[in-house]
C-alpha cells in the first residue's frame, strides 16, 4: 500500500522480541521504522492483529492507522520477510508513563519512554508549543527517524509538560498569569528531577528543546543550574523581544516579519486554549532575560541552534550571541523556517550532543 510510507512518518515501532504477543511466532521480531518506511506490504497483506489476538483485514485498519488512532507494528522473520502485523492504539493521557525498573511513581508518569532502560545514556525531550497533549508515538519516530538514532543504544524520554497532566484546565477558562508561571515552574522541576533520578542511576543525561522546549531547558538551568551531560537548544530566545512577549502575555497573535527582528502584533484569540498557551509560552520570557540570569554559568555543555529567517521567535540578536558565546555555548546558525526543525536539524544537532 502506496499511503504506509506517510503512515510510517507519523508513526513508530519499538523494536522488542515477537513473544511480546502470544499468538506471534517466538522466532520472529519486531522491525525497526528505519526499514518499515523503506519498504511498503502489499494491500493484501496478512495475517494482521489487534492486540488480543482478533485477526482483522488490513485495509479495515488502514483508517484509523492514517488517523494515528492504531499503530502498525510490523514483524519479521531473520530474512527481513514481513511475517505478521499488529495493530496497537495509541496512548490515553492517563496511560502515559515512563517504564523503568524502580523509578519513582511520582516520576513515573511524568513522561513517555522508548528505547533501551540498561543504557548508560538518557535523552530527555521536551516538546515546542506549549501543548496541552503529549507526544508518544510520534516523538519515537521522530527521534528514531528523522533524528538517526538507534534505539538500542539509548533510552528516550518525552516529558511532560505540566499543563499535559490535567489539560481541561486549560480548555475551560482562561488561566492566570501566576497559573501560566505555575505551569511552568512545575515543568522546569520535573526536568531537574528527571536529569537527578537518572543521573543517581549513574546514567549520562542529555536535554532536547525546540522552540518553548529550549525555554524550559533555560529556565531548568536558571532555577536548578546545569545540571546535565548536555543541552540541545534550537530555536529559541535568550531575551525574546518585548513587544512580542507583552503581545503573548495578553493572548495575543504576535509574529516578525521576514527580517526575523520586526514584530508584528496580532488580535487576541477567540479560542481560550490557544490563549492559554500563549500565556504560558510568554511566562518563561516576559520577565526573564536570561543573558542576565544566566551571566554567572558556564554553558560550554549547551549547543545552541538558532534560525537566521525564524518569524516565529525571531533570529537571536547580536548580544545573545555574544553572551552565549562568552559563556562557551556552541552556537550554530542555520537558515530554516520555525517549525522545520526537527525535521531539518535534530540529526545534525543530535550528533553533535552525543559526540564525546
Amino acid at each position: 500500500m502506496k499511503k504506509l510510507i506517510l503512515i510510517a512518518s507519523l508513526l513508530t515501532s519499538i523494536l522488542a522480541q515477537g513473544q511480546e504477543y502470544t499468538f506471534i511466532s517466538d522466532g520472529l521480531t519486531l522491525l525497526p521504522m528505519q526499514e518499515l518506511v523503506k519498504k511498503e506490504p502489499p494491500a493484501d497483506f496478512e495475517p494482521v492483529y489487534y492486540e488480543d489476538g482478533t485477526q482483522v483485514a488490513f485495509k479495515e485498519v488502514l483508517p484509523l492507522i492514517m488517523d494515528q488512532k492504531l499503530i502498525p507494528r510490523m514483524f519479521v522473520n531473520e530474512n527481513g520477510e514481513y511475517k505478521a502485523l499488529v495493530v496497537k492504539s495509541t496512548l490515553k493521557n492517563e496511560d502515559i508513563r515512563i517504564v523503568y525498573e524502580n523509578i519513582p511513581e511520582s516520576l513515573a508518569k511524568s513522561g513517555y519512554s522508548f528505547g533501551n532502560p540498561e543504557s548508560d545514556t538518557v535523552i530527555i525531550n521536551i516538546d515546542g508549543g506549549p501543548e496541552n497533549d503529549l507526544k508518544t508515538y510520534v516523538f519515537e519516530f521522530t527521534f528514531n527517524v528523522q533524528g538517526g538514532i538507534d534505539e538500542n543504544n539509548y533510552f528516550l524520554i518525552n516529558m511532560r509538560e505540566s499543563q499535559t497532566l490535567y489539560p481541561e484546565e486549560t480548555e475551560k477558562q482562561e488561566i492566570s498569569w501566576d497559573q501560566a508561571k505555575m505551569y511552568n515552574a512545575k515543568t522546569a522541576k520535573t526536568l531537574n528531577d528527571l536529569i537527578g533520578f537518572f543521573k543517581s542511576q549513574n546514567k549520562k543525561v542529555y536535554v532536547v528543546g525546540g522552540s518553548y522546549g529550549s525555554f524550559v531547558g533555560l529556565k531548568s538551568i536558571v532555577d536548578y543550574k546545569n545540571t546535565a551531560d548536555g543541552y540541545l537548544l534550537m530555536v529559541g530566545r535568550l531575551d525574546m523581544t518585548q513587544e512580542v512577549s507583552n503581545a503573548y502575555s495578553k493572548g495575543l497573535k504576535a509574529t516578525f516579519e521576514e527580517d526575523a527582528v520586526t514584530p508584528i502584533i496580532g488580535e487576541k484569540s477567540d479560542n481560550i486554549y490557544t490563549v492559554n498557551m500563549r500565556k504560558i509560552a510568554s511566562a518563561l520570557s516576559r520577565d526573564e532575560k536570561y543573558t542576565e540570569l544566566l551571566k554567572d554559568t558556564d554553558l560550554s555543555n549547551v549547543i545552541y541552534i538558532y534560525s537566521e529567517i525564524d518569524q516565529s521567535v525571531g533570529k537571536l540578536t547580536e548580544k545573545e550571541i555574544a553572551f552565549l558565546k562568552s559563556k562557551n555555548a556552541e552556537v550554530v546558525s542555520v537558515k530554516i523556517k520555525h517549525g522545520k526543525y526537527f525535521e531539518l536539524l535534530l540529526k545534525e544537532g543530535l550528533a553533535m550532543l552525543l559526540d564525546d
